[in-house]
Formats: C-alpha cells, sequence, structure tokens
C-alpha cells in the first residue's frame, strides 16, 4: 500500500463518518421537530463543537484530498520528466513534490496507530 492509498482510504472513513453524523442530526436547536434544550456547554466547548461539525470535517478532508491527489500527480509528471531527460523540468517537479511530500507524510502521522501504517512514513 502507498502513502497516497493509505491517506485516501483514512480519508474515506472519516468522510463515511462524517456523511452519518450529518443525516443522522436534527436541525440545529431541534430534536425531533421541537426546541432543543440550550446546549450545556461553555462558550469554549461550544466553539469546539462548532469547528468540528459534519460539515467542517467535509470541507477539511476534501482540502485534504486535494494535497493527495496532487502530490499523486506531481509524482507522474515527475516521472515523466526524468524518463524524457527534460532536466529543467525534472529539477522544479522534484522540488515541488518535495514540498508536497512533506505534507503528505505529516498529515499521515495522524494515522500512526493505524495497523496499516508504515514506519519509514514518519518524516
Amino acid at each position: 500500500m502507498t502513502i497516497t492509498e493509505f491517506l485516501i482510504a483514512r480519508l474515506d472513513e472519516d468522510e463515511s463518518i462524517a456523511r452519518a453524523a450529518d443525516s443522522a442530526s436534527a436541525p440545529p436547536g431541534e430534536t425531533d421537530g421541537e426546541p432543543a434544550p440550550a446546549a450545556p456547554f461553555l462558550p469554549e466547548q461550544q466553539r469546539h463543537i462548532d469547528r468540528w461539525s459534519p460539515t467542517q470535517v467535509l470541507v477539511d478532508i476534501a482540502a485534504k484530498r486535494t494535497i493527495v491527489e496532487t502530490y499523486e500527480e506531481l509524482g507522474r509528471v515527475l516521472a515523466k520528466a526524468v524518463d524524457s531527460g527534460r532536466a529543467d523540468e525534472a529539477a522544479v517537479t522534484r522540488n515541488l513534490f518535495a514540498g508536497l511530500q512533506v505534507a503528505v507524510l505529516a498529515h499521515a502521522m495522524v494515522f500512526a496507530d493505524h495497523p496499516d501504517y508504515r514506519a519509514e512514513w514518519r518524516s
């Protein structure tokens, strides 16, 4: 399993959980069509809950997918540039790829306790 396959699988899992939570929840301020009682949360707690709402999590997942997909695409572009002998293009692409690799490796560390995580991905 590649690091991108690993990350896409984790993002798929997170997306599934967020979508299930989103579809299971009542509209804000309602439970079964009745107004909900005031939330027993401190303002700091409520901000945290709001930050990690299913909608926000889905936006976060989409951004992370963009990073992973761009990393994969740059890997393909780099391989083509190297194979074609275009040294200037390969050098520029290699630098871009290295920068994204830092981001991808850092994101993978979030899942270091997952059984499919590889020790070689530690940056």
